[in-house]
This record gives C-alpha cells, sequence and structure tokens, in this order.
C-alpha cells in the first residue's frame, strides 16, 4: 500500500512539473534587441512565426521534460516490478 502511494505521489509531481513548465515556457515575456541586415533584397527582416528561445522559456521547457522523465521511470519502474512478482509465482 506504501509502495502505491509514493508511485501516485510520484505522478502527480510529474504532472505539476509538466504544468508549470509549460505554462513557464509558454507565458514567459521575451525582451531583447534586433537589428537584421537583408542587403540588397530591398525587404526588412520579419519575425513572423518564430519563437525566441530565452533562458525561462530554456528553463521552462527542461522542468516540463523532467516531468516526463520522472513518468516514464515510474512507468517503467511499476511495470517492472509487475512482471516480476508474476514470474515468482
Amino acid at each position: 500500500m506504501r509502495r502505491r502511494i509514493v508511485v501516485l505521489a510520484l505522478l502527480v509531481a510529474a504532472v505539476v512539473l509538466i504544468l508549470v513548465g509549460a505554462a513557464i515556457a509558454l507565458l514567459s515575456p521575451v525582451d531583447f534587441g534586433w537589428t537584421a541586415y537583408a542587403p540588397l533584397s530591398g525587404e526588412s527582416f520579419s519575425f513572423t512565426g518564430m519563437y525566441p528561445l530565452t533562458a525561462a522559456r530554456a528553463a521552462g521547457m527542461g522542468t516540463a521534460v523532467a516531468g516526463l522523465l520522472v513518468i516514464a521511470g515510474v512507468t517503467g519502474w511499476t511495470l517492472g516490478r509487475r512482471s516480476t512478482r508474476r514470474g515468482a509465482r
């Protein structure tokens, strides 16, 4: 019973990590200066469709990936424990 509580707590913590990381990555403001020069083209550079990577966004993505890794580890550990018990009978 205690093992089930630990697994559930880890899964809840992983989901929280994913949600917090996604929120940080998507909602962090971008503040930077940019100068682009397009020689001989007669057009200016536009940021349309670009997603600049800042330190806050990288930290958010890293947090979300850590949550996904925790979920993968807990799932693998749980499935491995289950198959070990079946083989011992």
